[in-house]
């Protein structure tokens, strides 16, 4: 997707401009909607959802931070009550997407 969109020249007609407009709507609407989660497994942990966040965004987001926002959101993440170890290390705790169709607060990008 980056070599598309730094190089113009490589899409026919206003394919480019049609490509970097989806990427944006895709981006903002990350923002303020609970769409990051459609690309999470049903069971997620908060290093994952933000793994979406910063592949969409193209930006490393500060975990602590993030994990705050998140949990601040009404109705954006449900504790499922189990933990994982699937990516080694300490167990992490899983969520499931809530539901929230708006986020308040949104989660902003810098």
């Amino acid at each position: 997707m980056d070599d598309l969109v730094s190089t113009p020249r490589r899409l026919a007609f206003d394919h480019h401009e049609i490509l970097t407009d989806g990427i944006e709507r895709a981006r903002a609407k990350l923002e303020y909607s609970p769409l990051a989660t459609a690309f999470c497994a049903p069971e997620f942990t908060v290093a994952e959802l933000r793994l979406v966040y910063e592949t969409v965004w193209g930006v490393r987001l500060d975990p602590r931070n993030f994990h705050r926002k998140v949990a601040g959101a009404e109705g954006f993440l449900l504790p499922t009550g189990t933990t994982t170890t699937r990516h080694g290390g300490r167990p992490a705790q899983l969520f499931r997407r809530g539901p929230a169709t708006i986020l308040s607060p949104p989660m902003l990008r810098n």
